[in-house]
């Protein structure tokens, strides 16, 4: 009894640690807020706009890790160029 008991207390334990609250559109993990329509478009398929990052002149790359400061590759549009905000 004693060890279903902590099966499910670790088991709901786990559930919590991994809940995540919508920070609600266009905000990231980062707290990235005011993200262009251009940036959003640019996604590559299947890819979150959680994973959206912005350097300091207002273009955006994907994070590839958690780092700080944090890296990533550049977010390019169709036209092969890096999609930054006008």
């Amino acid at each position: 009894m004693a060890l279903k008991v902590c099966v499910i207390v670790v088991f709901f334990s786990a559930l919590a640690a991994c809940e995540m609250t919508d920070p609600g559109p266009g905000v990231g993990p980062q707290g990235l807020r005011n993200v262009s329509p251009a940036a959003i478009a640019a996604l590559p398929p299947g890819i979150d706009s959680t994973f959206l990052i912005r350097d300091d002149n207002g273009c955006y790359g994907l994070a590839v890790e958690q780092t700080e400061p944090q890296t990533g590759v550049a977010l390019l549009g169709a036209d092969g160029r890096q999609v930054c905000d006008v």
